[in-house]
């Protein structure tokens, strides 16, 4: 059986917990190397997971460590950079959300990607696109169940990511100290590019693309240089408004949206552990609630490898990362000049 050899570049909380043990439980893929600037991390990762080989350079593991394939799982403005190096050098890529923390460093990304066709990239947040709840919701807006959707309000919000990282450091048997996500410098944003790209992401997937946006951003609990809360409101190409929230500052994780049409409502939620959905048809004066399978496991990974093997084009181009933040910058640009920002 032929496999696809992937290296990891960053050994953080995301490769550790996420990218991983997932890789390690398809058959079709073989962890062949992982990359971290910091030594200590990429060698104890690499005797977690039984990889052959580490380094403290990505550079040199893409020279030299024999992979087909990358996955970058770093801070948020080193992806970009990354993601082109692996891409020159004809590997594969599968990339961390957001793609990039600026449309200069994602157009840079989607110029190189085009240019190298035969390689594939992969830009997440892949997780909503084949999800069931989502993809039942999508499928009542695009059959009219709904009638015509007005309105739609989207969440994707939790505590923060101090804790997150004082697990990483407890796991490698460092020393907690000041989260890279509070600082501008490294981080090149707060929530709104760490959780509001999945907020965003979903009212785009239902919603279509939008035309103009306006936002209020503020640092109201968190001791940081980025935001820590941020609503987006977005006048999309259809005519309809769509409110996309995010935040680092509430007692528990919670994702959930509302979509408002003039036939129907829709609402999904996971305060309860599991995705729900509930849904009205004005047709009949009914609440419909529907039983729907739960989300593959190792769907994201799985889906990586298959594209590879069978050289097919990935969900989530880099174009549509680009588009991503492309309403992220705008939405910054909002916030600071106090005004609506139309997308070109």
């Amino acid at each position: 059986m032929k496999k696809v050899r992937i290296g990891v570049v960053g050994c953080g909380g995301i490769a550790n917990y996420f990218h991983l043990p997932e890789l390690a439980k398809i058959e079709e893929a073989e962890i062949a190397a992982v990359a971290d600037i910091k030594e200590d991390r990429a060698k104890a990762t690499a005797a977690k997971f039984k990889v052959p080989k580490w380094y403290a350079s990505y550079g040199k593991m893409l020279g030299e460590g024999g992979v087909d394939a990358v996955i970058v799982a770093t801070p948020h403005p080193t992806h970009s950079p990354i993601a082109v190096d692996a891409i020159e050098a004809g590997k594969h890529v599968m990339i961390q959300k957001p793609m990039a923390t600026n449309v200069e460093d994602a157009d840079a990304l989607v110029e190189c990607a085009r240019k190298h066709r035969k390689v594939k990239v992969m830009a997440l947040p892949f997780v909503y696109f084949d999800n069931p709840t989502i993809k039942y919701v999508d499928n009542l807006v695009k059959g009219g169940k709904l009638g015509k959707v007005c309105m739609a309000r989207v969440r994707v919000a939790h505590g923060g990511p101090e804790k997150y990282q004082e697990g990483v450091a407890k796991m490698f048997k460092e020393r907690a100290g000041e989260t890279w996500f509070f600082d501008r410098k490294k981080a090149g944003g707060g929530a709104l590019f760490d959780m509001g790209v999945y907020s965003i992401t979903i009212a785009t997937l239902l919603l279509g693309r939008a035309k103009r946006v306006s936002s209020f951003m503020g640092t109201i609990d968190k001791k940081a240089t980025v935001e820590d809360s941020a609503a987006i409101i977005m006048e999309m190409e259809s005519g309809a408004i769509a409110v996309a929230e995010t935040a680092w500052t509430q007692a528990r994780g919670i994702d959930e949206f509302s979509l408002y049409g003039t036939e129907g409502v829709a609402f999904w939620d996971t305060s309860l552990g599991t995705p729900v959905v509930r849904h009205y048809r004005s047709s009949d004066s009914s609440w419909v609630t529907p039983q729907l399978p739960g989300e593959e496991p190792l769907r994201t990974h799985r889906h990586f490898v298959e594209c590879i093997l069978k050289n097919k084009q990935p969900i989530g181009t880099v174009e549509e990362g680009r588009y991503l933040v492309q309403v992220m910058e705008a939405a910054r640009r909002s916030s600071i000049l106090g005004k609506v920002v139309k997308l070109s």
